[in-house]
């Protein structure tokens, strides 16, 4: 003789399922009553330090292209073979950076 479960799968897996799918249920419901309620189901706060990022981004963007226009000019002296950088001053500036890097990593 077979006995079958009449009652359905009553393993705690299977009742975490049925409590899931409830909750997304009644999730899905709140959102639904929330859009048609008018009032806005997510409110995004920033804070002080992403509105002052925010506003430096905004400020680099709108600030005039001359970067730009230097890049263009190096690159098409390269490409022409007419770009002869001072090395002097590269390594100069290289050790510069060096020394600044190591004096702020023993303050």
């Amino acid at each position: 003789m077979v006995i079958k479960n009449i009652a359905g799968d009553m393993t705690p897996y299977s009742n975490r399922k049925i409590e899931n799918q409830r909750t997304a249920e009644q999730q899905r419901r709140g959102q639904e009553s929330a859009r048609t309620s008018g009032e806005p189901a997510d409110k995004v706060v920033l804070s002080s330090e992403a509105r002052l990022r925010g506003a430096a981004l905004q400020a680099a963007n709108d600030a005039p292209d001359v970067r730009r226009r230097k890049i263009d000019d190096l690159k098409q002296q390269i490409k022409d073979g007419t770009y002869k950088p001072d090395l002097k001053r590269a390594a100069a500036n290289l050790i510069r950076d060096d020394l600044d890097l190591l004096s702020t990593q023993s303050e």
